[in-house]
């Protein structure tokens, strides 16, 4: 169960405007699994006969012994044998020649949870600011804290004491990986949400993106990622990374990308740690193989920011986050709902005639739409905002409305962008 040893950590009043929590991953979902994706792409590609390069199996194994040789394994089941829990970090140096691996705090942290009998992959974020207890008589401090004070074993121990979630493996990426992995495969493709403009000299960042669809190169990919002046702080870049997978996930799955398996292996040999031998990664790369990305079920804990005093948090809503826990590690069944489910449709402007088509198409589907207007929103997806909306329900709107085939699923239990509906379906002007 959620540990909430004192209910004020989470229910401190606070005066901002809500939250909008979207997040989407593979982001098999943010920043830090862009090269353990890299790992499932290449292995899955040497399980298929793909005539990559001479034995790219035992080229890969070398490779990966630099990442996880002499590191000790988690003990628990095989992967292969039951659900994994696997924790993903993305850390950050603290200056030059400073190892990113110790001492560092968390930037981002993400369980994502795998059931191979029913082949599903959910993903939950954890906002790296959640104040939290730190495991092991480290008191009350932001989550990513633990990380400095205790590295991943530590980062582990205190999830599970504080979301009652077993955690069976880890990997943490650098983030020094994005310029290097970006140059590496010719550009990311991204929609850019917005106008984003920042210049920092001391940090040798310059940020000057415009809007639309595009392929960001090394430098503006680290821009994007980085950029923070959001009116919803720093959810807005969690999204933004997380999008950025999504990206990332399309370019590696290209033909294009097959003669740079030798230096993306160099990269990931470099930047990333983990405690999964060469054998639980073939695994998991072969059930990657089996997963539709599209039913990749994401949310992100939900909360308020609290700038009470020095220290800035972001405080957890406990009923809610222990929904989202129920929902996606645990799988919990859902009862139907009795009545019919309701939705709101949000379209970009000048699809007025296709929004009314969407309304008569999902009315005679048996579905209540009680909410409908513009939106700039510059992804498709589905959100499911009640323990009713489920990723069943989902697949059937992708049925009914072509649109939102590729759509994402996004468990969003504490905002609603239109009316209070179990359902938003939220349309792009690209439908990317």
């Amino acid at each position: 169960m959620y540990n909430n040893k004192d209910n004020n950590i989470f229910r401190q009043p606070v005066k901002t405007k809500k939250t909008n929590n979207f997040a989407f991953i593979w982001s098999i979902t943010t920043i830090i699994i862009c090269i353990l994706i890299s790992f499932i792409i290449l292995l899955a590609a040497s399980a298929s006969n793909i005539p990559i390069i001479s034995d790219v199996s035992n080229f890969i194994q070398l490779k990966l012994n630099n990442v996880v040789g002499g590191v000790r394994l988690t003990p628990g089941l095989p992967f292969i044998g039951g659900k994994q829990n696997i924790l993903l970090l993305g850390v950050d140096s603290n200056g030059d020649n400073t190892d990113p691996f110790k001492g560092t705090r968390s930037d981002t942290l993400m369980v994502l949870s795998i059931e191979p009998f029913s082949k599903s992959v959910n993903a939950i974020s954890i906002p790296r600011d959640s104040k939290v207890y730190i495991a092991d008589n480290h008191g009350l401090d932001k989550i990513n804290s633990a990380h400095a004070l205790g590295g991943p074993d530590l980062t582990m121990k205190t999830i599970k004491e504080m979301f009652g979630v077993k955690i069976n493996h880890y990997v943490a990426v650098d983030y020094d990986c994005i310029k290097e992995l970006v140059e590496a495969i010719g550009g990311i493709p991204v929609k850019v949400e917005k106008r984003m403009r920042y210049r920092d000299r001391a940090g040798h960042l310059n940020i000057d993106l415009y809007p639309g669809f595009q392929t960001l190169n090394a430098e503006e990919a680290v821009g994007y990622l980085r950029y923070r002046h959001d009116a919803i702080g720093d959810i807005g870049r969690m999204q933004r990374q997380q999008w950025f997978v999504r990206g990332l996930v399309k370019k590696l799955q290209s033909p294009e990308i097959i003669a740079k398996i030798p230096q993306l292996i160099q990269l990931a040999s470099k930047y990333i740690r983990t405690d999964m031998n060469f054998y639980d990664l073939s695994q998991l790369a072969l059930f990657a193989k089996s997963v539709d990305f599209a039913d990749i079920q994401t949310a992100t804990l939900p909360g308020k920011p609290s700038n009470h005093g020095k220290i800035s948090y972001w405080l957890l809503e406990p009923d809610k986050t222990q929904e989202i826990i129920d929902r996606l590690i645990y799988r919990n069944e859902i009862p139907k709902k009795n009545n019919e489910l309701t939705i709101s449709l949000l379209y970009p402007k000048n699809y007025e005639s296709k929004a009314e088509e969407m309304k008569t198409a999902l009315t005679q589907a048996g579905y209540l739409v009680i909410c409908s207007g513009t939106s700039k929103e510059a992804h498709t997806q589905i959100l499911s905002h009640s323990s009713y909306a489920t990723l069943s329900a989902a697949k059937t709107f992708r049925q009914i409305l072509p649109e939102f085939k590729n759509a994402q699923f996004i468990i969003s239990t504490d905002s609603y962008l239109c009316g209070e509906s179990d359902f938003t379906l939220v349309m792009s002007d690209d439908l990317n």
